[in-house]
């Protein structure tokens, strides 16, 4: 899952091995990647890309939520 921009710079970047699938979660779309086209490095970097952009939203999220206290505390 990538952002749209994102997701637009893999494309423009590689049309022949990245392409754009509509709809999806939310404002993210689907990257469809063809493995075949590809190198490692190249998955590699779409992969972590990707990953990244999952770890800051959720770190995101949990520093939005409040810290609640057990009665027992």
């Amino acid at each position: 899952m990538l952002t749209p921009e994102q997701q637009t710079a893999f494309v423009e970047e590689a049309p022949e091995i990245f392409l754009p699938i509509p709809g999806g979660w939310g404002k993210v779309g689907h990257t469809h990647i063809r493995l075949a086209a590809t190198s490692e490095d190249g998955l590699t970097g779409a992969l972590r890309t990707a990953w990244k952009l999952r770890i800051d939203k959720n770190a995101k999220t949990a520093e939005a939520k409040p810290m609640w206290r057990s009665a027992a505390e």
